[in-house]
């Protein structure tokens, strides 16, 4: 689990982050505005949402192993693409091949992978793969802020290039998680999707995550101007980070024992008291830091619930299928929330912002009830998963 979890950290790395940390760099030498610069990754998380209905196929026929191996290398290449970019459509086809490449190897083509070696009992190994994802801020930023210390953005976008490569050889060291069960079903007629039993569940699940992503990009992507708003330091930013990787510690430390079914139940019922207590930032700054804190915390816990609550709601076999599917609402919206959130502070301010973000994590509040008291339809999946989790690790 250890390289899957390097190849997360670099990965993210060199993706997510990197607009965030080269942007002025970039800006200054093309002259082109921050609009376009990050489009770039709003496209990228749009293509990430078309391809993602075809990564079960991806995975059934080559392998977890050579789907992420393949999604890296084209990462790298989006990253010496960009390191070239002279126009602005040359930096968004870049990014139209790094956004290939990153539905293909980061976060939920893991989980894939995971579950597909694992089956029910790939949740301790999930959550130990985000806790090193979920350092890739921490670690890149400094990293972007040296090398431009020392040389460019094209030549830094080079090393990066170079990092990726580094991690697709430690994904080529793993075993090919190629699960059984996917190649025979292709030689079969092909089960339906959503079935009469489940499709509540994919409805519901569907939805919270996509309500989850959207609310969790818009903010992110706009933490410093919230910030800024309420006359917190910079340095305040760094308990997103500090939350973000202290739940999943947690969640790891206590050996990934709460339920996920009740794991949901307390990340959408924590998300509102997040955002009441932002409103108070106005007021002290020691409601800003509670707010950064426990907002990155409940972000963090969110990337684990949804990963693992497919596991409960339906069959982990049809795991890569389900969600594949399922996660493409999330993708979209991920992709229109940096404007979306643009508009809201322009319009409504911090304050309203926070107010109709609130409103938000209400409704995922009340799906998160709703799936609880639903249940887990197969309890055979939950008893399985410690005997499984042993095996895997």
């Amino acid at each position: 689990m250890l390289f899957i979890g390097i190849s997360q950290l670099i990965n993210w790395g060199i993706t997510f982050y990197m607009p965030g940390a080269f942007g002025i760099a970039i800006m200054n030498d093309t002259g082109w505005s921050s609009v376009t610069i990050f489009s770039g990754l709003t496209v990228a998380m749009l293509v990430m949402g078309i391809v993602s209905p075809f990564t079960s196929r991806f995975l059934s026929r080559f392998g977890g192993r050579m789907m992420m191996v393949s999604g890296t290398v084209l990462i790298c290449a989006g990253c010496f693409m960009m390191s070239l970019a002279h126009s602005e459509i040359y930096w968004i086809a870049a990014w139209i091949v790094a956004g290939i490449g990153m539905r293909l190897s980061l976060y939920d083509a893991a989980f894939a992978v995971l579950v597909a070696a694992a089956g029910a009992g790939a949740r301790k190994a999930i959550s130990q793969v985000t806790l090193l994802g979920g350092l890739a801020s921490a670690a890149f930023w400094p990293v972007a802020a040296g090398l431009l210390t020392v040389t460019d953005w094209r030549t830094a976008l080079i090393v990066y290039g170079c990092a990726g490569l580094f991690s697709a050889a430690c994904i080529f060291t793993l075993p090919s998680f190629h699960h059984a069960g996917h190649a025979s079903t292709s030689r079969t007629e092909p089960e339906p999707l959503v079935s009469r039993d489940d499709s509540m569940n994919a409805f519901l699940y569907s939805i919270l995550i996509a309500l989850i992503s959207f609310v969790s990009t818009g903010i992110s992507t706009h933490f410093p101007a919230i910030l800024a708003s309420y006359g917190a330091p910079a340095l305040t930013g760094a308990l997103w980070g500090i939350g973000q990787v202290g739940a999943r510690l947690l969640d790891v430390a206590s050996g990934s024992r709460v339920p996920a079914l009740r794991l949901n139940l307390y990340t959408g019922l924590l998300m509102p008291f997040c955002f009441a207590i932002g409103l108070a930032g106005a007021v002290t700054p020691a409601a800003t830091a509670a707010f950064v804190l426990g907002y990155g915390a409940v972000n963090g816990l969110g990337t684990v619930v949804k990963a693992i609550l497919p596991l409960v709601l339906f069959d982990p076999k049809l795991y890569a299928r389900k969600t594949g599917v399922l996660l493409m609402p999330g993708f979209i919206l991920s992709a229109l929330a940096p404007s979306a959130y643009a508009a809201l502070l322009s319009f409504l301010g911090t304050p309203g912002t926070l107010v109709l973000s609130g409103v938000f994590a209400l409704v995922i509040t009340a799906i998160s009830v709703v799936m609880c008291k639903r249940g887990a339809p197969n309890q055979t999946l939950q008893a399985a998963e410690s005997v499984e989790e042993r095996r895997l690790t």
